[in-house]
């Protein structure tokens, strides 16, 4: 008869503890649920963060159009410095936009933006352009010239890229 009162005693206590371990689980539970809907509700409604609300401003995204490339033929050719042992460099370029007012201003100052490339074309050394480093210069060069026309004398907008779709140095 003790042995069954001790038994009962332990089958008591183990039924107290598992059920002091469900009730844990159910209050964890209902904390992740109370949590997660304040979470929710607060990320759908914005909860009056102005940081949260100051990031979302910085995220807004330019709606962009097609991309225009404009085709700047002929290609290049000019005289590089004297002191060069290569007597010559010829580019081929195209210039990338996304704005429609911007490829209108390019076809527009083509004539202009040519010669201002014939210049700073010419005023390279084909030692600094046989390094990749020399070429990606030239090219970020190249942009600001266009750059610069289109702001002076075209809408001002953005000219995305130039590439240099031949480049031979002789």
């Amino acid at each position: 008869m003790a042995e069954e009162a001790q038994q009962a005693e332990v089958d008591e206590a183990a039924a107290a503890g598992g059920s002091k371990k469900k009730l844990i689980f159910i209050a964890l539970g209902a904390l992740l649920l109370v949590g997660g809907s304040i979470g929710g509700t607060l990320l759908i409604v914005g909860g009056g963060d102005d940081s949260a609300e100051a990031a979302a401003e910085e995220v807004v995204e330019v709606e962009r159009g097609d991309p225009s490339y404009i085709d700047l033929k002929p290609a290049f050719t000019v005289n590089l410095a004297p002191e060069d042992p290569v007597g010559f460099l010829q580019i081929s370029m195209q210039v990338l936009t996304f704005n429609d007012d911007v490829a209108k201003d390019l076809e527009k100052h083509k004539p202009l933006i040519r010669n201002n490339l014939l210049v700073l074309f010419g005023e390279q050394k084909s030692a600094e352009l046989r390094a990749p480093e020399g070429k990606e210069k030239l090219q970020k060069s190249a942009l600001e010239t266009v750059q610069t026309v289109i702001n002076e004398q075209g809408s001002g907008g953005a000219v995305d890229n130039v590439f240099f779709t031949s480049f031979v140095m002789q």
